[in-house]
């Protein structure tokens, strides 16, 4: 890295704070160290559903995992399960925090492989107020690749950022949406609390070693709950099963960008 275009990229987003290019300056800062080709920015708070507060997707890319996302398929999220468990403010891949089967997963089928998103690391800012300011930093080009230090990189560079992200983002918990859908719309009123758990685990990519591991049971009593779920949910498969929570969950009214969170250019070189 050459610390002193890096040294020029945080004074320009420096200088942008509070401005409409903004998102831009952020990106390319990210992208000295981080090769990324694309970012989004949302607000993640307990009890709401997540915001958007910028994107440089294109308007295709934001039609089929954008809008999705805010209303229902964050709940599957393995970013949005580390806000949940308070990860606080730090620097975190894809691979570090995904269940273990997460790659053969419908989520990551519809939102990852179909979308072209092959890689992602996420940048979590706590606000002090419950909330994160949450940037994905994503690779879809054949030619984006992350190097071995990306994370190291971002890590080291994580202060100057959060500075300057709670700088040009005050105050964000006072326009939160509604609350988001709860996983009741899926049917799970009709299974136990336990059955429940193994649905949202299988939904997020958990395999049923990892399921049996994590709720210290044995992988013969997760077969046991898969088969009593699909039995009383009326499926045969953990395909149909996410179709079910799709059609269930996307129901609810979308959560939208607020209006002075439209999509911006998206920047890919620094």
């Amino acid at each position: 890295m050459d610390s002193a275009k890096q040294m020029a990229r945080i004074a320009h987003a420096v200088a942008t704070v509070g401005t409409s290019t903004f998102p831009q300056a952020l990106t390319a800062l990210c992208q000295g160290v981080f090769a990324c080709d694309s970012l989004f920015v949302a607000l993640f708070s307990h009890d709401h559903a997540p915001r958007q507060l910028y994107s440089s997707l294109d308007d295709a890319a934001t039609a089929c995992t954008i809008g999705p996302y805010l209303s229902y398929a964050y709940l599957l999220d393995p970013f949005y399960s580390l806000f949940k468990a308070d990860i606080g403010t730090s620097v975190v891949s894809l691979d570090a925090c995904a269940p273990d089967d997460f790659r053969t997963s419908d989520y990551y089928r519809m939102f990852y492989a179909e979308t072209g998103l092959r890689d992602e690391v996420t940048i979590f800012v706590a606000t002090g107020t419950g909330s994160s300011i949450v940037l994905s930093l994503g690779q879809r080009g054949a030619q984006t690749r992350r190097g071995p230090d990306a994370c190291a990189g971002l890590t080291a560079l994580l202060p100057v950022i959060a500075a300057l992200c709670l700088k040009h983002w005050p105050d964000l918990a006072l326009n939160l949406p509604a609350a988001g859908p709860a996983f009741d719309r899926l049917g799970l009123p009709r299974l136990s609390p336990r059955e429940a758990e193994v649905v949202r685990m299988m939904l997020k990519g958990h395999s049923s070693k990892s399921m049996a591991r994590l709720l210290a049971i044995s992988p013969e009593t997760v077969k046991v709950h898969r088969k009593r779920i699909y039995s009383k949910l009326g499926l045969t498969s953990q395909g149909e099963l996410f179709s079910l929570f799709v059609t269930s969950l996307a129901a609810a009214p979308m959560a939208l960008p607020s209006p002075d969170t439209h999509k911006r250019p998206q920047v890919l070189h620094s």
